[in-house]
């Protein structure tokens, strides 16, 4: 609160006005109050310092020559750098029109004629803390928000490296995934959220015992029944999380071991019943496990890759998905050779996808 304080001692006012004998008095009472002014005769000069010197808040006519206030308020709010900077129009007492398209403009809040140089002094004062109350307010969000998908990028690293994985998996299915979004016609932000939500498909992995995780040989029925509890264990680890990223990585994490045919687990989800972003990140999984080196195998080749995908179309896999993953393979394959690494076992779902039925 002391830094608040400190920072609003001596703004810097820009005063935006054809008029002199507006902008005087308006400086006075604005000096008085213990800020620093400076002025413009019409929006274009006040643009023009607004690049260069960024004030702390503008005050402005809204009827000039050379760009009217409303304009230099809409060309400011363009900026996404300058999204947070007051802009005060000053309008008549009873222009309502005025008033309403100002807050369409982006205004911050308006100042009505004639104007009470007694008080302005604290009205911008007033002014100035709510808009860096806001500001604060909502890089304090946007911080929760990173530290919230850093959280859930190191959860998701965690699990892989209890399975000898690397960071690198997660990178390429992820971006698989978001890539496959995007061809489905998914919007930007369904995009972004498969994208974030993807590195969390395995973190269930992280309540299987090592001896059964890290079994170097292939997994006894008993073992693999305890291998395949992995998906429950991460959505019981994601549920009852009410952002919708969580909720997301909790589906995700829930249903990419089920199959289109219906036999895959938990819960023999079939076809369209299975969650699209589960659908999806179960292919991405899938290829990225084929072509990537394991103790027991080497990669396979994209083109093996491909046809055993082709393969299991109509049974593992949504055809509709393989379908679309064919069309962008091109861009799949640059995706996989930008994050090569030498990718330790996924011998779960090599082994729900590939053993013979």
């Amino acid at each position: 609160m002391n830094e608040l304080v400190e920072e609003l001692k001596n703004p810097l006012v820009l005063i935006v006005d054809d008029e002199l004998l507006q902008r005087l008095p308006m400086r006075e009472s604005l000096e008085q109050a213990g800020f620093r002014v400076v002025e413009a005769e019409n929006g274009m000069q006040a643009w023009d310092f607004v690049q260069n010197k960024r004030p702390d808040l503008v005050i402005s006519d809204v009827v000039m020559p050379r760009m009217d206030g409303f304009t230099l308020c809409q060309t400011i709010r363009q900026r996404q750098e300058l999204k947070h900077l007051p802009v005060v129009l000053a309008t008549s007492l009873d222009d309502l029109a005025s008033i309403e398209r100002a807050y369409h403009a982006g205004a911050t809040d308006f100042i009505t004629k004639p104007i009470n140089w007694g008080l302005i002094g604290h009205r911008v004062r007033y002014i100035l803390r709510g808009a860096r109350t806001a500001q604060a307010l909502e890089e304090s969000k946007l911080e929760l928000v990173r530290v919230r998908l850093e959280i859930i990028r190191r959860l998701g690293w965690a699990a892989e490296y209890r399975d000898n994985e690397t960071g690198s998996h997660i990178q390429r299915m992820s971006q698989y995934s978001a890539l496959i979004g995007r061809t489905m016609g998914l919007s930007s932000h369904d995009q972004e959220l498969l994208l974030n939500a993807a590195p969390m498909h395995d973190v269930g992995k992280i309540g299987i015992p090592d001896s059964i995780l890290l079994k170097p040989g292939k997994l006894t029925v008993e073992e693999f029944s305890i291998m395949k509890t992995h998906t429950t264990l991460g959505g019981q680890l994601l549920d009852e999380e009410p952002s919708l990223l969580l909720r997301t990585a909790y589906l995700i994490a829930l249903t990419h071991h089920e199959r289109w045919d219906g036999s895959g687990y938990p819960f023999g989800l079939e076809r369209e019943d299975i969650p699209l972003m589960g659908r999806i990140c179960s292919l991405a999984d899938v290829f990225d496990a084929l072509t990537s080196k394991r103790p027991y195998k080497q990669p396979w080749s994209v083109e093996e890759s491909v046809n055993e995908i082709q393969r299991c179309s109509g049974t593992a896999f949504d055809p509709n998905l393989v379908r679309v993953f064919l069309d962008i393979l091109p861009e799949i394959v640059k995706i996989k050779d930008a994050h090569s690494d030498t990718d330790q076992p996924d011998q779960d779902t090599l082994s729900r996808h590939l053993s013979p039925r």
